[in-house]
């Protein structure tokens, strides 16, 4: 008797240890539910540990088992859920349709529903839509935690360069990075050129990481050398998509969060030194520049 060719999909969307069981749960689960079967072969387990379900492009799990399926290696697929499967709507809606027209058919062991009933479908978009809109509402209640967070002086983020984690939202100062910092600042404080900076930090690099005036200045005018904090510079208001916050959300400066790689003093004199324009080139410098400059350099003891 010919078997039907089988798969399953399993996700869990953090690496947090209380969901390390529930993906191993969840693959033990399906192998011994087809692998077990008289009527299916399995084919294999697919699955994206610690992986968002809001688009599959971020899955290669998901990926693997859609090229597969076009490869006419599968004819059924097992999932625990809809939002296992897939959070965002359109795509869960999108691949259910290219797997329905291949003559494979998706269990939604939860929901007990099967692709390939037809009277299944408008009941499969009803759920893809729930799916989606549990997926906004973790989102807003992370935001919410987040924000209650940042209050009390313990931010979320990404770590910038020249630290690294102390554990319970706290920075420490990651020696071999900082001193490429404090040599940037030192020599926009002298007025060296943007090009010159960049060609010093070049230097200074021994894991192929290259400088480049962008990221350069976004270091240059960053508050968190200074020792402090401020959130919410890029915000989500696209599902998946980061933009820059020009006004779309509140956001919070935290002061002294951590220690400063360089003297607030200083931080504040190389923004001066950016915004008059003095770091682009020499050819545009006016003698109010030098003498701003020289009186950097004299009055103020930078220990960097």
């Amino acid at each position: 008797m010919r078997k039907i060719k089988a798969a399953a999909y399993c996700r869990v969307s953090t690496d947090k240890e209380e969901q390390e069981g529930s993906y191993e749960t969840q693959v033990a689960y399906y192998t011994d539910l087809i692998g077990s079967s008289d009527d299916m072969e399995l084919v294999g387990i697919y699955g994206d540990k610690g992986r968002s379900g809001l688009h599959k492009s971020g899955r290669p799990g998901l990926q693997k088992l859609m090229e597969d399926c076009r490869a006419g290696k599968i004819e059924r697929i097992y999932t625990k859920s809809i939002s296992r499967f897939a959070r965002n709507m359109a795509e869960c809606a999108e691949m259910i349709q290219e797997l329905r027209k291949r003559r494979i058919t998706i269990i939604f062991e939860k929901e007990g529903l099967n692709s390939g009933d037809t009277r299944s479908a408008l009941i499969l978009n009803i759920f893809s839509a729930i799916a989606q809109e549990e997926s906004h509402s973790i989102s807003q209640h992370s935001i919410r935690a987040h924000e209650q967070y940042a209050l009390q002086g313990k931010p979320y983020g990404t770590i910038a360069y020249g630290f690294r984690s102390a554990g319970d939202h706290q920075w420490v100062i990651c020696e071999e990075e900082a001193r490429r910092v404090r040599r940037a600042f030192r020599m926009a404080a002298e007025g060296k050129w943007y090009q010159e900076i960049i060609r010093a930090l070049n230097r200074m690099e021994e894991d192929g990481c290259t400088w480049n005036q962008k990221r350069l200045k976004r270091m240059l005018t960053n508050v968190v050398y200074k020792g402090d904090y401020y959130t919410n510079a890029t915000i989500c208001i696209v599902p998946g998509k980061q933009v820059r916050n020009r006004g779309f959300r509140d956001r919070i400066y935290i002061t002294e969060h951590h220690e400063p790689i360089v003297p607030p003093r200083l931080f504040d004199d190389v923004q001066e030194v950016i915004e008059r324009g003095i770091l682009v080139t020499y050819s545009q410098r006016t003698l109010g520049d030098e003498e701003f400059l020289k009186g950097v350099m004299e009055n103020v003891s930078y220990e960097v």
